[in-house]
């Protein structure tokens, strides 16, 4: 049988053969490949991407999702005035004293001194304030709430809303049960040029917190170049 099947081998069949055998197996090796290079989100496992994982620089202001970088998801102290962008001029800053959250009514924020600068007229100015509580708790079951009103020349500072601090009832979205922090940045004097602005703010707490409970104020001015 053997014999009869060597006889019939010639070279036309031999190579025929093999060029079957390595188209066949070929395509299954570009089919493999090809789909191994298909690796959507749904194929990474849970935390699989860490952050050694991220080539340096990859991830760019343009590649984060609009409103996807919240104040929750910023670390404790990885924000702070020394990383204001390049090109501006830190015209005023200071730092309060903590100032307790427990009581009803509107508490004046004290600085070490007093804030103030006169804006040159045809200059971009920007004020930055940033809210920080500290053991920030409930009283009680209802939520604690503590509004932060910056002051310009002790007014409310037109330029943008209280900042709001909370602690709550732990849930899905923040286990933590809190919000310790917040902050904003908006133009001032743009209309005051030469007329001195004074600085200051207010702390506005509630009896829902609880008495361990501060809040400490940090302001800055700068002067865009």
């Amino acid at each position: 049988m053997l014999r009869a099947v060597l006889r019939r081998l010639t070279y036309a069949n031999v190579i025929a053969t093999l060029a079957l055998f390595l188209a066949l197996g070929g395509g299954a090796v570009w089919a493999a490949n090809h789909q191994a290079a298909k690796i959507g989100t749904g194929k990474l496992k849970p935390n699989a991407v860490t952050a050694g994982k991220i080539k340096a620089n990859a991830v760019t202001q343009s590649k984060i999702r609009e409103n996807a970088v919240t104040t929750v998801k910023i670390r404790e102290g990885s924000v702070n005035f020394g990383k204001l962008a390049a090109g501006t001029n830190v015209v005023a800053t200071a730092t309060s004293s903590p100032v307790a959250v427990d009581g009803a009514s509107a508490v004046g924020v004290s600085f070490p001194s007093p804030i103030t600068f006169t804006p040159a007229t045809g200059s971009v100015y920007l004020m930055s304030v940033e809210a920080r509580g500290s053991n920030l708790a409930r009283s009680g079951p209802e939520t604690c709430r503590v509004q932060v009103v910056p002051l310009v020349n002790g007014t409310e500072w037109g330029g943008g809303a209280p900042l709001v601090l909370s602690a709550f009832a732990p849930n899905a979205e923040n286990p933590s049960g809190a919000i310790a922090s917040g902050g904003q940045t908006s133009p001032i004097g743009l209309t005051a040029g030469g007329a001195t602005q004074t600085i200051g703010a207010r702390v506005i707490g509630s009896s829902r917190c609880a008495a361990s409970g501060a809040v400490t104020v940090a302001i800055a001015i700068t002067q865009a170049k």
